[in-house]
């Protein structure tokens, strides 16, 4: 990857059509997710969700350009080479998938928890993220040769691409059911 720039980190990563459609649906999942956010403004712990899930479509979009994970895949290899167990890399990249996996795992049993008297659409919502931490931990173990699946052409587009707009299109549309499910109570009362 070279030297690590400024101009480097800034500059988009992919200029493809579909990469810069996908950035738009994680802007628009966070706008829907805000929007959500301020409907669910009376109840805290699904306000909290809402608000999480937009400043996190926020994050992803941003990462989706700029592609922070290769410059943290740069500093290990680098820093493998520079303290000398760089043949050993393997045995630390599972370790690194393993700690992603847990993570993920422990995220989601929170969430599950966290969320068990929440409404529908907001459970909903929580699935969207599962699909999208999925992608996520197959995109960090696609560094370390798994990449055929993630890369994998499906229907004109990367078999990868297809679970990450999945998981924000069930974002979204989950976002969007509980605004309305939240205006038509208000309306009924």
């Amino acid at each position: 990857m070279g030297s690590v720039t400024m101009a480097n980190v800034l500059a988009p990563h992919d200029v493809s059509p579909i990469a810069w459609f996908i950035v738009a649906a994680y802007f628009a999942a966070a706008a829907l997710s805000f929007w959500a956010a301020r409907a669910a403004q009376e109840n805290g712990r699904e306000w909290l969700f809402w608000f999480g899930c937009a400043l996190l479509m926020v994050l992803l979009a941003f990462n989706k350009q700029l592609d922070l994970q290769s410059y943290v895949t740069t500093f290990g290899r680098s820093l493998a080479e520079k303290e000398g167990w760089f043949r050993e890399r393997r045995g630390v990249q599972e370790i690194f998938i393993l700690l992603l996996a847990i993570v993920a795992v422990a995220t989601i049993a929170t969430l599950w928890f966290w969320l068990r008297h929440s409404a529908a659409a907001v459970k909903t919502g929580a699935f969207g993220l599962v699909l999208l931490f999925a992608f996520i931990l197959l995109r960090a173990a696609s560094f370390h040769h798994m990449d055929s699946w993630v890369t994998r052409n499906v229907a004109g587009m990367r078999s990868g691409w297809w679970l990450e707009l999945l998981g924000i299109a069930v974002t979204a549309l989950s976002a969007i059911a509980y605004t309305r499910g939240n205006r038509e109570t208000a309306d009924r009362l």
